[in-house]
Order: structure tokens, then sequence, then C-alpha cells
């Protein structure tokens, strides 16, 4: 069922006059198009909507190429995404997947790795999916961009807080999460997701932007 359009923009909460898929559909295979599973929509405005209609298909590119692939991203790589490598745009895609490419030595042998962590386009696009589904869950909305931090999980998360979460999926090969919810005065909710069953991000939302800039001053002092 497709969210009401007067509930408001579930991204900065002015009067919505369109449907934004939350999960882009870029990040689907062909194979998933007759799937059950409904998509995961929200209500949006239009400038909110069509904001990073630039960023996603890098986001996706980004993550084909961050790590073992499964099904899912072997279809899309051979399909949609060598095929959109030949549209207008496509050269500049190319240049900009590959700018984020980086040489580097293990074990004497040179191989390449990519950061999602280090692009901002990518980090801005999980925020997005998280903002998204903050609203989706009726946990928090609006939601902007500045109340969340992201980041790829860098070390392992307390396994009573992870047992305590609640997990969910937008196709659990295209996207896993979970998240919980925080007693802080500043912290709203932890959020761990995971694309294509190998790229992770842990996410924080914060109940404003103020809480965040004050968790952010305070993680520089403590470790100055």
């Amino acid at each position: 069922m497709k969210p009401s359009l007067r509930s408001g923009c579930a991204y900065c909460g002015a009067p919505s006059s369109t449907v934004d898929h939350v999960v882009s559909r870029a990040l689907y295979p062909p194979s998933k198009s007759s799937s059950r599973l409904p998509r995961i929509t929200v209500p949006a405005c239009q400038a909110c909507n069509g904001g990073w209609a630039d960023d996603e298909p890098h986001f996706r590119n980004v993550l084909m190429v961050a790590g073992a692939p499964n099904a899912a991203v072997h279809e899309l790589w051979d399909g949609k995404v060598r095929r959109s490598f030949h549209n207008v745009d496509g050269h500049r895609r190319v240049r900009e997947l590959a700018a984020e490419i980086e040489p580097i030595e293990v074990a004497g042998e040179h191989r390449h790795i990519i950061y999602p962590a280090r692009d901002h386009r990518v980090l801005r696009i999980v925020r997005k999916v998280v903002r998204g589904l903050c609203h989706h869950h009726g946990l928090l909305s609006p939601v902007t961009d500045g109340q969340i931090f992201a980041d790829t999980q860098r070390f392992a998360i307390p396994g009573h807080f992870v047992a305590s979460m609640t997990t969910a999926h937008a196709e659990a090969d295209i996207l896993e999460y979970k998240f919980g919810l925080v007693e802080e005065e500043d912290l709203h909710s932890g959020w761990l997701l995971t694309f294509y069953e190998r790229t992770r991000f842990l996410c924080l939302v914060f109940h404003s932007e103020a809480a965040r800039r004050r968790a952010a001053v305070a993680s520089l002092a403590k470790s100055a």
C-alpha cells in the first residue's frame, strides 16, 4: 500500500506530491521485478525525490565492486550496470567509479580495493535510506540529513543490543537491516544495514541536528 501524500514529505516535512522508493529501484536486478515483496515507499516532495537521482546510480556502482558478489550483484553487473556505461553519462560514471578504487599491497601482491565510507555520495544515500526507513516504521519523521551519523561497520556491536534490535529487509539479498531505539537524551536509534549480504553500514539517528553536533564535539574532545 502506498503512503498517503497528505502526510508530508518523509525527508523534510514539506507538502508531498510524489512517492519515493526508499531503496532505489536501481539496486534490484530484473529477476526481482516479479517479487511479491512490496517495495518500501514514502511520501516525498519533488525537490527531495529528485535530489539524489544522480547519486543513487553511483551508490549502486560502488557497491557492485565493494566485496565478493552474490547472485544479485552478478546479475546487475552483467546487465543493468554494464548497459548504463553506454548511456550519455556512462563515461562519467566509469570515471567516478575508477576514481574510488585504490591500489593496495596484500602479502606482497598488488590488488585494488574500494572504500565506500570515503565516498560522501555513498554515505549520503545510506543516510537517505535510514531517513526513509524511520518514516516507514513510524519511528521519527521527518529526519534531516544532519541528524544522522553513517559509516561502514568498523567494530563489533554488543551482542545484547543486536539481540534486541528489530530485523527487516527489502529482499534479504539486496538489503537486510536492523534497528533499535536508544533511550538516551540525544540519541534516538541505531541501525545496521547490510547491502548484497556483505557491505555493512552503521548509522546513528539523533533527535535533532543540534544533538548530532553535540555528539561530534564530545567525540573530538574525547579523542584530543
